[in-house]
Protein backbone atom coordinates (compact mmCIF):
# COMPACT_ATOMS: atom_id res chain seq x y z
CA UNK A 1 0.00 0.00 0.00
CA UNK A 2 1.51 3.48 -0.98
CA UNK A 3 2.46 5.98 1.67
CA UNK A 4 -0.75 8.11 1.04
CA UNK A 5 -3.39 5.54 1.26
CA UNK A 6 -1.49 4.45 4.48
CA UNK A 7 -2.19 8.18 5.97
CA UNK A 8 -5.56 8.04 4.88
CA UNK A 9 -6.02 4.56 7.08
CA UNK A 10 -4.61 6.47 10.07
CA UNK A 11 -6.41 10.07 9.40
CA UNK A 12 -9.72 7.48 9.61
CA UNK A 13 -8.84 5.56 12.49
CA UNK A 14 -7.70 8.77 15.07
CA UNK A 15 -11.42 10.36 13.40
CA UNK A 16 -13.02 6.73 14.45
CA UNK A 17 -10.99 6.89 17.88
CA UNK A 18 -11.91 10.33 18.89
CA UNK A 19 -15.55 9.87 18.68
CA UNK A 20 -16.20 9.84 22.29
CA UNK A 21 -19.10 7.45 23.49
CA UNK A 22 -21.04 8.23 26.40
CA UNK A 23 -23.18 4.38 25.69
CA UNK A 24 -23.02 3.55 29.68
CA UNK A 25 -23.60 7.29 31.00
CA UNK A 26 -26.62 7.88 28.23
CA UNK A 27 -28.54 4.58 28.90
CA UNK A 28 -28.13 5.35 33.11
CA UNK A 29 -29.66 8.72 32.53
CA UNK A 30 -32.51 7.24 29.96
CA UNK A 31 -33.89 4.02 32.56
CA UNK A 32 -33.89 6.98 35.07
CA UNK A 33 -36.19 8.87 32.54
CA UNK A 34 -38.25 6.16 32.00
CA UNK A 35 -38.34 5.16 35.57
CA UNK A 36 -39.94 8.82 36.00
CA UNK A 37 -42.10 8.86 33.21
CA UNK A 38 -43.57 5.62 34.47
CA UNK A 39 -44.09 7.19 37.90
CA UNK A 40 -45.74 10.22 36.68
CA UNK A 41 -48.19 8.26 34.41
CA UNK A 42 -49.56 6.46 37.78
CA UNK A 43 -49.37 9.59 39.68
CA UNK A 44 -51.73 11.43 36.69
CA UNK A 45 -54.51 8.25 36.63
CA UNK A 46 -54.63 8.96 40.30
CA UNK A 47 -55.05 12.62 39.79
CA UNK A 48 -57.90 11.40 37.31
CA UNK A 49 -59.34 9.59 40.02
CA UNK A 50 -59.24 12.80 42.27
CA UNK A 51 -61.23 14.92 39.83
CA UNK A 52 -63.87 12.35 39.28
CA UNK A 53 -64.34 12.42 43.19
CA UNK A 54 -64.58 15.98 44.04
CA UNK A 55 -67.03 16.71 40.64
CA UNK A 56 -69.19 13.90 41.99
CA UNK A 57 -69.15 15.42 45.94
CA UNK A 58 -69.88 18.97 44.22
CA UNK A 59 -72.97 18.09 43.22
CA UNK A 60 -74.14 16.48 46.03
CA UNK A 61 -76.11 18.98 48.61
CA UNK A 62 -74.29 21.51 50.19
CA UNK A 63 -73.63 20.50 53.68
CA UNK A 64 -71.14 21.31 55.83
CA UNK A 65 -69.41 17.06 55.85
CA UNK A 66 -69.89 17.72 52.56
CA UNK A 67 -67.91 20.72 51.73
CA UNK A 68 -65.12 19.23 54.26
CA UNK A 69 -65.30 16.01 52.27
CA UNK A 70 -64.52 18.25 49.11
CA UNK A 71 -61.90 20.29 50.93
CA UNK A 72 -59.66 16.50 52.05
CA UNK A 73 -60.35 15.00 48.47
CA UNK A 74 -58.72 18.70 47.00
CA UNK A 75 -55.32 18.58 49.51
CA UNK A 76 -55.21 14.89 48.57
CA UNK A 77 -55.29 16.04 45.11
CA UNK A 78 -52.83 19.03 45.26
CA UNK A 79 -50.54 16.80 47.40
CA UNK A 80 -50.27 14.58 44.72
CA UNK A 81 -50.55 17.39 42.00
CA UNK A 82 -47.09 18.44 43.96
CA UNK A 83 -45.64 15.10 43.50
CA UNK A 84 -46.14 14.94 39.67
CA UNK A 85 -44.70 18.33 39.17
CA UNK A 86 -41.41 17.56 41.64
CA UNK A 87 -41.07 14.11 39.24
CA UNK A 88 -41.74 16.24 36.07
CA UNK A 89 -39.16 18.50 37.22
CA UNK A 90 -36.45 15.67 37.82
CA UNK A 91 -37.35 14.10 34.36
CA UNK A 92 -36.63 16.94 32.39
CA UNK A 93 -33.87 17.71 34.34
CA UNK A 94 -32.53 14.45 33.51
CA UNK A 95 -33.79 15.10 29.66
CA UNK A 96 -31.28 17.90 30.14
CA UNK A 97 -28.52 15.90 31.40
CA UNK A 98 -28.96 13.61 28.38
CA UNK A 99 -28.87 16.14 25.70
CA UNK A 100 -26.17 17.73 26.92
CA UNK A 101 -24.37 14.78 27.04
CA UNK A 102 -25.24 14.29 23.40
CA UNK A 103 -24.71 17.94 22.67
CA UNK A 104 -20.59 17.65 23.87
CA UNK A 105 -20.19 14.23 22.06
CA UNK A 106 -21.06 16.25 19.23
CA UNK A 107 -19.00 19.14 19.71
CA UNK A 108 -16.60 16.86 19.95
CA UNK A 109 -17.39 14.67 16.39
CA UNK A 110 -17.20 18.14 14.96
CA UNK A 111 -14.38 19.33 16.14
CA UNK A 112 -12.43 15.90 14.71
CA UNK A 113 -14.56 15.58 11.39
CA UNK A 114 -12.99 19.35 10.88
CA UNK A 115 -9.37 18.34 11.24
CA UNK A 116 -9.97 15.50 9.38
CA UNK A 117 -11.43 17.48 6.81
CA UNK A 118 -8.29 19.91 7.12
CA UNK A 119 -5.77 17.13 6.72
CA UNK A 120 -7.46 15.25 3.70
CA UNK A 121 -7.23 18.74 1.78
CA UNK A 122 -3.73 19.24 3.14
CA UNK A 123 -2.86 15.85 1.18
CA UNK A 124 -4.51 17.06 -1.81
CA UNK A 125 -2.62 20.60 -1.66
CA UNK A 126 0.84 18.54 -1.12
CA UNK A 127 0.20 16.17 -3.97
CA UNK A 128 -0.95 18.68 -6.71
CA UNK A 129 2.31 20.40 -6.05
CA UNK A 130 3.85 17.27 -7.06
CA UNK A 131 6.40 16.63 -10.60
CA UNK A 132 4.24 13.55 -11.79
CA UNK A 133 7.16 12.49 -13.76
CA UNK A 134 9.47 12.71 -10.89
CA UNK A 135 6.72 10.57 -9.33
CA UNK A 136 6.86 7.66 -11.99
CA UNK A 137 10.24 7.55 -11.97
CA UNK A 138 11.10 7.18 -8.85
CA UNK A 139 8.61 4.83 -7.57
CA UNK A 140 9.83 1.19 -8.22
CA UNK A 141 6.81 0.24 -10.77
CA UNK A 142 4.03 1.24 -12.47
CA UNK A 143 1.96 -0.18 -10.28
CA UNK A 144 2.66 1.15 -7.02
CA UNK A 145 2.26 4.20 -9.22
CA UNK A 146 -0.85 3.83 -10.29
CA UNK A 147 -2.46 2.51 -6.89
CA UNK A 148 -1.02 6.06 -5.46
CA UNK A 149 -3.11 8.17 -8.18
CA UNK A 150 -5.89 5.77 -7.71
CA UNK A 151 -5.71 6.60 -3.35
CA UNK A 152 -5.57 10.34 -4.89
CA UNK A 153 -8.37 10.01 -7.22
CA UNK A 154 -10.20 9.00 -3.89
CA UNK A 155 -9.35 11.59 -2.14
CA UNK A 156 -12.22 13.91 -3.86
CA UNK A 157 -15.10 11.18 -2.99
CA UNK A 158 -13.80 11.08 0.78
CA UNK A 159 -14.07 15.00 0.65
CA UNK A 160 -17.08 15.10 -0.18
CA UNK A 161 -18.54 12.75 2.03
CA UNK A 162 -16.35 14.49 5.38
CA UNK A 163 -18.17 17.82 4.35
CA UNK A 164 -21.69 16.04 3.57
CA UNK A 165 -20.98 14.28 7.29
CA UNK A 166 -19.88 18.01 8.56
CA UNK A 167 -23.09 19.38 7.97
CA UNK A 168 -25.54 16.63 9.26
CA UNK A 169 -23.62 16.86 12.28
CA UNK A 170 -23.57 20.61 12.52
CA UNK A 171 -27.63 20.37 11.68
CA UNK A 172 -28.04 17.52 14.44
CA UNK A 173 -26.11 19.77 16.95
CA UNK A 174 -28.56 22.78 16.25
CA UNK A 175 -31.32 20.66 16.54
CA UNK A 176 -30.63 19.04 19.84
CA UNK A 177 -29.56 22.70 21.01
CA UNK A 178 -32.97 23.81 20.20
CA UNK A 179 -34.97 20.78 21.35
CA UNK A 180 -32.33 21.23 25.11
CA UNK A 181 -33.60 25.15 25.02
CA UNK A 182 -37.64 23.95 24.78
CA UNK A 183 -36.90 22.18 27.93
CA UNK A 184 -35.26 24.40 29.50
CA UNK A 185 -38.01 26.99 28.80
CA UNK A 186 -40.68 23.90 30.37
CA UNK A 187 -38.40 23.85 33.17
CA UNK A 188 -39.19 27.48 34.33
CA UNK A 189 -42.87 27.07 33.50
CA UNK A 190 -42.74 23.60 36.16
CA UNK A 191 -40.89 25.56 38.76
CA UNK A 192 -44.07 28.29 38.37
CA UNK A 193 -46.52 26.13 38.47
CA UNK A 194 -44.39 23.97 41.52
CA UNK A 195 -44.72 27.25 43.73
CA UNK A 196 -48.25 27.79 42.70
CA UNK A 197 -49.34 24.58 43.83
CA UNK A 198 -47.68 24.52 47.22
CA UNK A 199 -49.43 27.75 47.45
CA UNK A 200 -52.70 26.15 46.74
CA UNK A 201 -52.05 23.71 48.76
CA UNK A 202 -51.53 25.54 52.22
CA UNK A 203 -54.73 27.55 51.38
CA UNK A 204 -56.21 24.31 51.02
CA UNK A 205 -55.07 22.82 54.62
CA UNK A 206 -55.90 26.46 55.89
CA UNK A 207 -59.78 26.63 54.50
CA UNK A 208 -60.67 23.25 56.03
CA UNK A 209 -58.88 24.22 59.31
CA UNK A 210 -60.73 27.72 59.26
CA UNK A 211 -64.20 26.37 58.18
CA UNK A 212 -63.79 23.69 61.19
CA UNK A 213 -62.87 26.60 63.48
CA UNK A 214 -65.68 29.03 62.18
CA UNK A 215 -68.61 25.79 62.21
CA UNK A 216 -67.33 24.03 65.27
CA UNK A 217 -68.88 20.73 63.26
CA UNK A 218 -72.37 22.42 63.28
CA UNK A 219 -74.43 22.32 60.27
CA UNK A 220 -76.13 25.39 61.66
CA UNK A 221 -73.41 27.47 61.75
CA UNK A 222 -72.00 26.58 58.47
CA UNK A 223 -75.52 27.71 57.19
CA UNK A 224 -75.62 30.93 59.00
CA UNK A 225 -72.00 31.71 57.48
CA UNK A 226 -73.19 30.53 54.08
CA UNK A 227 -76.08 33.01 54.24
CA UNK A 228 -74.14 36.02 56.42
CA UNK A 229 -71.09 35.94 53.53
CA UNK A 230 -73.16 35.63 50.41
CA UNK A 231 -75.25 38.51 51.33
CA UNK A 232 -72.33 41.06 52.59
CA UNK A 233 -70.80 39.87 48.74
CA UNK A 234 -74.41 41.23 46.84
CA UNK A 235 -73.76 44.17 48.94
CA UNK A 236 -70.59 45.20 48.35
CA UNK A 237 -70.38 44.25 44.31
CA UNK A 238 -73.53 46.76 44.27
CA UNK A 239 -71.72 49.07 46.38
CA UNK A 240 -68.27 49.04 44.19
CA UNK A 241 -70.54 49.27 41.09
CA UNK A 242 -72.72 52.38 41.92
CA UNK A 243 -69.62 53.98 43.87
CA UNK A 244 -67.35 53.56 40.95
CA UNK A 245 -69.97 54.70 38.62
CA UNK A 246 -70.16 57.89 40.38
CA UNK A 247 -66.60 58.68 41.18
CA UNK A 248 -65.84 57.78 37.30
CA UNK A 249 -67.54 60.70 35.94
CA UNK A 250 -65.71 63.19 38.15
CA UNK A 251 -62.31 61.57 36.91
CA UNK A 252 -62.86 61.48 33.20
CA UNK A 253 -60.46 64.87 32.90
CA UNK A 254 -57.82 64.31 35.23
CA UNK A 255 -54.73 64.96 33.86
CA UNK A 256 -52.95 63.18 36.86
CA UNK A 257 -54.17 59.69 36.15
CA UNK A 258 -51.88 57.21 34.00
CA UNK A 259 -53.56 57.20 30.42
CA UNK A 260 -52.21 53.91 30.54
CA UNK A 261 -54.56 52.35 33.17
CA UNK A 262 -55.10 49.16 31.61
CA UNK A 263 -51.41 47.83 32.18
CA UNK A 264 -51.27 47.88 35.96
CA UNK A 265 -47.96 47.23 38.13
CA UNK A 266 -48.23 44.06 41.02
CA UNK A 267 -49.02 45.41 43.90
CA UNK A 268 -46.57 42.76 45.78
CA UNK A 269 -44.21 40.58 44.26
CA UNK A 270 -46.07 37.00 44.24
CA UNK A 271 -42.44 35.56 45.86
CA UNK A 272 -44.88 32.39 47.28
CA UNK A 273 -46.42 32.28 43.83
CA UNK A 274 -50.22 32.48 43.61
CA UNK A 275 -52.69 30.39 45.73
CA UNK A 276 -56.01 31.44 43.70
CA UNK A 277 -56.38 32.52 40.47
CA UNK A 278 -59.39 34.36 39.08
CA UNK A 279 -62.42 32.32 38.72
CA UNK A 280 -60.40 28.90 39.89
CA UNK A 281 -62.24 26.07 40.09
CA UNK A 282 -59.91 25.10 43.14
CA UNK A 283 -61.12 27.72 45.54
CA UNK A 284 -62.05 26.14 48.73
CA UNK A 285 -65.08 28.49 48.90
CA UNK A 286 -66.60 28.09 45.61
CA UNK A 287 -69.42 26.89 46.69
CA UNK A 288 -69.94 30.45 48.45
CA UNK A 289 -69.08 32.91 45.43
CA UNK A 290 -66.40 32.95 42.93
CA UNK A 291 -63.17 33.90 42.98
CA UNK A 292 -62.80 37.07 42.01
CA UNK A 293 -59.61 38.20 42.09
CA UNK A 294 -56.22 36.62 42.59
CA UNK A 295 -54.40 35.92 45.90
CA UNK A 296 -50.90 36.04 46.77
CA UNK A 297 -49.72 34.56 49.97
CA UNK A 298 -47.41 37.27 51.49
CA UNK A 299 -46.22 37.59 55.02
CA UNK A 300 -47.46 39.93 57.65
CA UNK A 301 -46.61 43.54 56.89
CA UNK A 302 -45.44 43.22 53.19
CA UNK A 303 -45.63 46.51 51.87
CA UNK A 304 -48.85 46.98 48.49
CA UNK A 305 -48.37 48.94 45.97
CA UNK A 306 -50.64 51.03 43.92
CA UNK A 307 -51.03 49.23 40.70
CA UNK A 308 -51.63 52.56 38.72
CA UNK A 309 -52.30 56.45 39.80
CA UNK A 310 -56.05 56.86 40.93
CA UNK A 311 -58.29 57.95 43.78
CA UNK A 312 -58.74 55.80 46.92
CA UNK A 313 -62.45 55.76 46.66
CA UNK A 314 -62.52 53.99 50.38
CA UNK A 315 -60.51 52.55 53.26
CA UNK A 316 -62.88 49.97 54.97
CA UNK A 317 -63.24 47.14 57.05
CA UNK A 318 -65.86 44.71 56.70
CA UNK A 319 -66.32 40.43 57.51
CA UNK A 320 -65.58 39.43 54.15
CA UNK A 321 -63.40 41.36 52.89
CA UNK A 322 -60.99 42.65 55.96
CA UNK A 323 -59.26 45.84 55.50
CA UNK A 324 -59.55 46.65 52.05
CA UNK A 325 -58.79 49.65 50.13
CA UNK A 326 -60.32 50.15 46.53
CA UNK A 327 -58.56 52.89 44.27
CA UNK A 328 -60.36 54.29 41.13
CA UNK A 329 -58.40 54.52 37.49
CA UNK A 330 -58.95 55.79 34.31
CA UNK A 331 -60.62 53.86 31.73
CA UNK A 332 -63.51 52.45 33.57
CA UNK A 333 -60.93 50.75 35.88
CA UNK A 334 -60.57 49.90 39.77
CA UNK A 335 -58.48 48.14 41.83
CA UNK A 336 -59.21 46.48 44.98
CA UNK A 337 -56.75 45.47 47.59
CA UNK A 338 -58.16 43.10 50.89
CA UNK A 339 -57.27 41.44 54.13
CA UNK A 340 -54.51 44.34 54.92
CA UNK A 341 -52.62 44.40 58.45
CA UNK A 342 -52.99 47.97 58.34
CA UNK A 343 -53.96 51.14 55.68
CA UNK A 344 -51.31 53.63 54.95
CA UNK A 345 -53.46 55.92 53.14
CA UNK A 346 -57.00 57.72 53.14
CA UNK A 347 -60.52 58.29 51.34
CA UNK A 348 -59.90 61.15 48.75
CA UNK A 349 -56.22 60.78 48.63
CA UNK A 350 -54.31 60.70 45.30
CA UNK A 351 -51.68 58.09 44.90
CA UNK A 352 -49.34 57.49 42.30
CA UNK A 353 -48.13 53.80 40.45
CA UNK A 354 -45.69 52.30 43.05
CA UNK A 355 -47.11 54.74 46.46
CA UNK A 356 -47.37 52.22 49.29
CA UNK A 357 -51.20 52.28 50.17
CA UNK A 358 -51.19 49.54 52.95
CA UNK A 359 -49.36 46.02 54.71
CA UNK A 360 -50.84 42.80 54.13
CA UNK A 361 -51.00 39.89 56.07
CA UNK A 362 -54.33 40.23 58.23
CA UNK A 363 -54.27 37.14 60.18
CA UNK A 364 -57.38 35.14 60.78
CA UNK A 365 -59.13 36.49 63.67
CA UNK A 366 -58.03 39.84 63.31
CA UNK A 367 -60.47 42.38 62.21
CA UNK A 368 -57.71 43.09 59.44
CA UNK A 369 -58.21 39.45 57.97
CA UNK A 370 -62.03 39.63 57.23
CA UNK A 371 -63.19 36.12 55.53
CA UNK A 372 -59.35 34.75 55.14
CA UNK A 373 -57.61 31.64 55.90
CA UNK A 374 -54.21 32.93 56.53
CA UNK A 375 -52.07 36.18 55.62
CA UNK A 376 -52.35 36.90 51.71
CA UNK A 377 -53.19 39.96 49.80
CA UNK A 378 -56.48 39.66 47.57
CA UNK A 379 -56.61 41.85 44.71
CA UNK A 380 -59.24 42.69 41.77
CA UNK A 381 -59.19 44.14 39.06
CA UNK A 382 -63.10 45.71 38.27
CA UNK A 383 -64.05 47.49 34.98
CA UNK A 384 -67.07 49.53 35.45
CA UNK A 385 -67.89 47.20 38.80
CA UNK A 386 -67.55 44.16 36.62
CA UNK A 387 -64.96 41.49 38.30
CA UNK A 388 -62.37 40.81 35.50
CA UNK A 389 -59.02 38.48 34.96
CA UNK A 390 -56.13 40.23 36.98
CA UNK A 391 -53.80 38.58 35.01
CA UNK A 392 -54.98 40.29 31.66
CA UNK A 393 -53.74 43.60 32.94
CA UNK A 394 -50.73 42.79 34.82
CA UNK A 395 -47.51 43.49 33.59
Amino acid sequence: MGRIGKVIIVLSLFLLSSQTTWASVLDDLNQQIIDKQEAIKKMEEQISIYKKDIEVKQNEALTLNNQLAILKSKISKIELDVRLTETQIESLDLEIASLGKIIEDKKIRISKQKDYLNNLLRLININDQKDYLNVILSNPSFSEFFNQTKYLENLNGQINQALKTLKEEKQDLETKENIAQTKKDKLVILKKELTDYQASLAEQKDAKAYLLAQTKQSENKFRSLLSQLRQEQTSFDQEISALQRKVQKELTKDEKLDTLASVLSWPAEPVKGISTYFRDPTYPFRYLFEHSGLDLPLKVGTPLKAAASGYVAWVRTNSSYGNNIMIIHNDGIATLYAHLSRFNTKEGEFVKRGDVIGYSGGMPGTPGAGFSTGPHLHFEVRVNGIPNDPMDYLK
